[in-house]
Parts: C-alpha cells; sequence; structure tokens
C-alpha cells in the first residue's frame, strides 16, 4: 500500500515540478506525514524503522549539489522522505534509474534549457525499482 502512496504523491510532484520547476513544501510536509502514518499503522507497528545507510547515501550524493545548484532543493527532499522508506540497495537502484531517465530526457528534450525538471525522472525510477526490477 506504501508503494501506491509514494507512486502517487510522486505523480502529483511531477506535473507541479514539470509545470512551476518547484514543489512547495506545504506538499512535502503533506507527504512526509502521510508516510509516517503509513510507517506506523501499517508498517511494523514502530512509529519509525529508518535505514540511516539510505539517508547517508542522499546526503553525501545531493547535498554537494543542492549547495553547487545542480539540485533543486525539492529534489533533494523528496530524495530524503523516500530514503525513509526504501532500503539501501532500493534507493541506489531509484538514483541509477533516475539519473539515467534524466539524462536521456535531458538530451533529447532539455538540451539548451538552463533548468530541467527531475522528479518525473525520481517518479520513473522509483516505479521501475518497486516493479520492474
Amino acid at each position: 500500500m506504501i508503494e501506491f502512496i509514494l507512486v502517487s504523491f510522486l505523480f502529483m510532484f511531477s506535473i507541479v515540478d514539470y509545470k512551476r520547476m518547484k514543489v512547495p513544501n506545504w506538499m512535502l510536509l503533506v507527504f512526509l506525514l502521510v508516510i509516517f502514518v503509513c510507517l506506523y499503522t501499517y508498517g511494523k507497528k514502530e512509529p519509525i524503522t529508518l535505514d540511516i545507510n539510505s539517508l547517508l547515501l542522499i546526503c553525501c550524493l545531493t547535498l554537494p549539489g543542492l549547495y553547487c545548484s545542480v539540485f533543486g532543493a525539492s529534489d533533494v527532499k523528496i530524495l530524503l522522505i523516500i530514503a525513509l522508506i526504501l532500503s539501501f540497495t532500493q534507493m541506489l537502484n531509484v538514483l541509477l534509474y533516475s539519473f539515467i531517465c534524466f539524462v536521456v530526457y535531458w538530451s533529447l528534450f532539455a538540451r539548451g534549457q538552463k533548468e530541467a525538471p527531475f522528479v518525473p525522472s525520481i517518479l520513473v525510477g522509483v516505479v521501475v525499482t518497486l516493479w520492474v526490477v
């Protein structure tokens, strides 16, 4: 069930990111609260069970990009929230497929632009990781 909630929120975020090039913080806060409620009620009956390795991976890979203005702040926040749900190997797969999808999108459609939406690529990475691999 949490996978469908994750994909549905990512789909909404993808539409907003594609149109506005940023995701509002209130949407991310609602997403975080829904994830915590789902983890508590449908999960392991523990309030929070985190994979610290996933969080460290996302921090190490995206925070330097945020500092250098390569990543947007909403991209990093979304990846951190996803890291609360998925394991380390799943996060590696999500990042791999997201970056591959983004490179293909950027080389075909957004080459002349300075910015391109990354959240749709995260959506593709999550869908491929959860249901294809």
